[in-house]
């Protein structure tokens, strides 16, 4: 039966199951759980549907198939619906049954789906879970996303669809909103993050992103009457997302925003810009093996104690800077604690104590926090005179740590008064009870002196009654369908006076109820319910006190994740030895004796041979870099690019000394995958990230290319690989510094045609037909590969080995590395000759993302 027949009055449909319908259209496309008791039902297609994915047993009523969970155990049942893709509503009973006649009214009270998790397993401590909204205006394109569960709101623009992708591809968004005209235009946008990490995307009518309403929304949240001072002047996209996005979460999710009360700007110009190829390259938060965070360099460094500072340490490795200024004040309290092991180890200790502030204040301000969450707070807030004093009596000369110290605020009334309130061991749920001290509200006080000496008063009560009557065996209890009541034996039953009321008839006894027991059951069962109620509103009076103290407890969460991640870069780089680089506002990287943070790490490895680098804008702009396989080419060149980002972090980094010249964008083009979902073979998507290097580089840029045009047929690869060098070496504003690992010897020739093209090479030693690598960056270059000597330590076939080196012998005395291979010289690329497309049609903008 669908909702119109429900609505037809010669339907035959019950006033519960209307009550189903209206609430299952307001519910669309989600599946609905009905509050029915202790229980939530589904019923129809979304009982087929929850019995299936959850293994429940499916049952009919009325021929309406249905199927339901119980209530105490419904967040884990929903999150193995939103684990696998599901949007859930929940409708509850919004009356009270005691105090209703007839059928109970139940509404759809809020939606639970990926990117609106509040209470779930399926959040991650250290890392956020964002729910985004995404709007083009004019030509720009405005980014929103939030975090609920930590307050979160940021707003950022962007004048490409390729900076969008990368801020994307950070965020890693759990549920996405964006106009149906949006997805129709970049369709093949929402594809590749769709195949990528997989967010829940809604496709949401053209008029709900109507610019008019998204200002007026959040002027009206936030109770403002210009959204300057949030730093929004001008941002119309982002202020199209910001709104759109809040406005969805309020009335389409009917999600409580009470607890966002702020809203933050990004600026593309404050940070290093990563794409998503080098995300992935680079493994900078996610493992290329199994997508986990382990062996990558959040994990080397993730020395964080709070959930605050892992989540902002993610952010940095994410995002670093482009200012110097703000990189040496974070390199200076770095080295405070990198010179001071004793204070290093006293901040540990101290921040040890502190939870979660961010997800804790959000769950109070919301009215959904449990007891825990409220003795969370109040073990944190304790710790915070320890952690401020400590930074204030030993006056750090840092301006950083001077800055957290001064927005760590304390909170001594809230400490007294949740001293006062909370009882020592606090329970999972609300409804558990014996969440209060005694003294702190006496008529509780009361009403569990009456509960809990019952027991006495019961056992003097049967020994009156015993002596009276003279009946040893007499017994008082409690049963919970019939309640208390006093036991005899048959052959005794005629010995209770007569003012005794039968309660129950047993087989071998007989149960009465006295005046005076019945008074006393009326006590303490409504001493009970008069503790639970009353219990639940100072509860509720508690929760509402502290979102008083809203604002200034996340001012210190957000210091205290600061201090937390400073704290973990500073230990990371006492372990391991790091050293502290020099960042400046030049064109030069060097580096003496670096290493790769993640391969070092590495248990397999016995040691780790350091290598030197100098990149420029002369002599040193582009190292072409040969050698055999396996000899270590990959590794090095990652590790500049690794000790680059860590240098703008602001962290130390793992080479005897460092001079990084400040980096705008890192690119990589490494590896070989395939795009089977678009289409794309692994040599097409060789090219296309190429053509994204080459499109968005910068004089001041990085770029890391390894094995370009190994893809296609030797001389058409060479061609390519040849050429792109030429580009990177000879295109005005594009000439970024660069690493080229190849195995095209032929390319080594650059060295002598063009300025800025220099040839290095992995060292390697040869001894009676054995090679052994040495893992050494050395200048100059080799016309051999060693593949066929690869292929014999990985195992081939003697035979296969032999038959090999016959071939390459015939090869070689044709092959054009015999012959003086040099093509023609280049024209020299001019922004002239771009206004007037007479480049290559290889790095066509079209289809290039």
């Amino acid at each position: 039966m669908s909702f119109e027949d429900s609505k037809n009055p010669e339907s035959k449909i019950s006033p519960m199951m209307a009550q189903w319908y209206a609430c299952k259209e307001k519910a669309g496309d989600a599946l609905l759980l009905f509050r029915l008791g202790d229980f939530y039902e589904s019923f129809n297609e979304d009982a087929v549907l929850l019995s299936k994915t959850l293994d429940l047993t499916l049952t009919k009523r009325q021929e309406i198939p249905m199927a339901g969970i119980p209530s105490h155990a419904s967040e884990s049942y929903i999150d193995k619906l939103i684990a696998k893709g599901f949007r859930v509503a929940i409708a509850e009973q919004i009356e009270d049954p005691k105090e209703t006649k007839g059928i109970v009214k139940r509404e759809v009270v809020r939606f639970v789906s990926p990117g609106a998790l509040v209470h779930s397993s399926l959040l991650e401590e250290k890392n956020n879970n964002y729910f985004a909204a995404i709007t083009e205006f004019s030509s720009f394109f405005g980014l929103s996303f939030i975090d609920l569960t930590t307050s979160a709101f940021y707003i950022v623009e962007f004048d490409s669809i390729s900076n969008l992708r990368n801020e994307l591809w950070k965020i890693l968004p759990r549920e996405i909103i964006v106009s149906k005209k949006f997805a129709s235009h970049y369709s093949h946008l929402l594809h590749d993050m769709e195949h990528s990490f997989n967010p829940l995307i809604q496709r949401e009518e053209n008029w709900k992103f109507s610019f008019e309403n998204s200002v007026h929304f959040l002027l009206s949240h936030f109770k403002t009457a210009t959204l300057d001072g949030f730093g929004l002047k001008e941002m119309n996209p982002g202020i199209q997302a910001g709104g759109c996005l809040l406005k969805y979460l309020k009335e389409n999710l009917l999600l409580s925003l009470d607890h966002i009360q702020s809203v933050k700007t990004l600026s593309e110009n404050e940070f290093l810009s990563i794409d998503p190829a080098t995300l992935r390259n680079l493994e900078l938060t996610h493992s290329l093996k199994d997508k986990s965070q382990k062996n990558t360099l959040l994990h080397i460094l993730d020395e964080t104690l709070t959930p605050m500072g892992g989540r902002l340490l993610t952010d940095w490795i994410q995002r670093p800077l482009l200012s110097l200024k703000h990189i040496q004040e974070r390199q200076k309290a770095v080295e405070v604690f990198v010179n001071g092991p004793k204070f290093l180890e006293t901040l540990r200790y101290f921040l040890n104590f502190v939870k979660d502030l961010e997800r804790l204040m959000m769950r109070i301000s919301s009215a959904t926090a449990a007891p825990r969450d409220v003795g969370a707070l109040f073990q944190s807030l304790q710790s915070l005179p320890n952690i401020k004093n400590f930074l204030k009596e030993n006056a750090f000369p840092s301006a950083t740590l001077q800055k957290i110290e001064a927005n760590i605020h304390l909170f001594p009334e809230t400490v007294a008064l949740l001293s006062k309130a909370l009882n020592d061991s606090l329970p999972l749920r609300l409804s558990d009870g014996n969440i209060f001290r005694f003294g702190y509200n006496k008529e509780l006080d009361d009403l569990k002196t009456i509960r809990d000496n019952g027991d006495e008063w019961l056992v003097r009560y049967q020994a009156d009654l015993r002596e009276k009557l003279g009946i040893k065996t007499l017994k008082v209890g409690f049963n919970r369908m019939f309640g208390y009541y006093i036991e005899v034996s048959k052959g005794q039953a005629h010995q209770m006076p007569s003012s005794f009321q039968r309660r129950q008839t047993l087989v071998n006894g007989e149960r009465f109820i006295s005046d005076e027991l019945k008074s006393f059951e009326e006590k303490v069962l409504s001493a009970e319910e008069k503790i639970s109620s009353l219990e639940q509103g100072l509860f509720t009076g508690l929760l509402i006190e502290l979102c008083k103290i809203f604002k200034p407890v996340m001012q210190t969460a957000d210091a205290l994740g600061k201090l937390d991640a400073l704290q973990s870069l500073a230990l990371t780089a006492s372990n391991k030895g790091w050293r502290c680089p020099i960042v400046e506002d030049s064109f030069i990287i060097e580096i003496k004796a670096g290493r790769h943070p993640i391969i070092e790490a590495s248990e397999c490895l016995d040691r780790f041979i350091p290598n030197d680098t100098l990149l420029d804008d002369k002599d040193h702009r582009l190292i072409l870099l040969t050698g055999p396989n396996m000899a270590g080419k990959s590794t090095y060149i990652r590790q500049v690019a690794l000790i680059t980002i860590l240098a703008q972090m602001g962290s130390y980094v793992p080479a005897e000394h460092a001079r990084i010249g400040i980096v705008d964008k890192i690119f990589t083009r490494i590896g070989a995958h395939d795009d089977l979902a678009r289409g794309q073979s692994t040599f097409m998507v060789e090219m296309t990230e190429s053509a994204h290097i080459l499109h968005h580089a910068t004089d001041r840029s990085l770029v890391i290319l390894d094995e370009i045009g190994r893809g296609t047929s030797t001389y058409d690869g060479i061609s390519i690989a040849w050429s792109i060098a030429e580009y990177l070496l000879l295109h005005e504003g594009k000439r970024a510094r660069t690493l080229f690992a190849t195995h095209y010897f032929e390319l080594t020739k650059l060295e002598e045609l063009i300025p800025g093209a220099v040839n290095y090479t992995v060292a390697v030693h040869e001894e009676r037909d054995q090679i052994f690598f040495l893992h050494k960056i050395i200048k100059g270059s080799t016309d051999r590969s060693y593949g066929i000597h690869v292929g014999q330590l990985a195992g081939l076939p003697l035979e296969v080995i032999q038959r090999s080196k016959e071939i390459l012998v015939d090869l070689e005395s044709v092959n054009s590395r015999k012959i003086n291979f040099t093509p023609k010289a280049p024209k020299k690329i001019t922004r002239k000759m771009i206004e007037n497309k007479e480049q290559m049609n290889l790095f066509a903008e079209s289809g290039v993302s």
